[in-house]
């Protein structure tokens, strides 16, 4: 399962827009919020080099990210 959340401008609180079975479940959610019909490219933070990097490709992989012009989106694996 994937929990997605949105947020609007830099420092506004994010608010939860559902848990999905799938990433493709996840991306239709953003397009519909978007009014996009447009593939989603989600991103993946991974930073070598801070002692805060992820231990595994696993865990790099259970947090992804999608920004348009007005909305930031979270993807994170809902690991219960």
């Amino acid at each position: 399962m994937w929990k997605l959340s949105m947020r609007g401008a830099r420092g506004t609180p994010f608010t939860e827009l559902g848990t999905y079975a799938s990433l493709s479940d996840a991306a239709e959610a953003i397009q519909k919020v978007e009014n996009n019909d447009n593939g989603i490219f989600f991103r993946v933070w991974v930073d070598p080099i801070s002692a805060i990097a992820p231990e595994s490709d696993a865990a790099a992989l259970s947090s992804l990210d999608y920004q348009t012009v007005h909305h930031y989106y979270s993807l994170t694996r809902d690991t219960h």
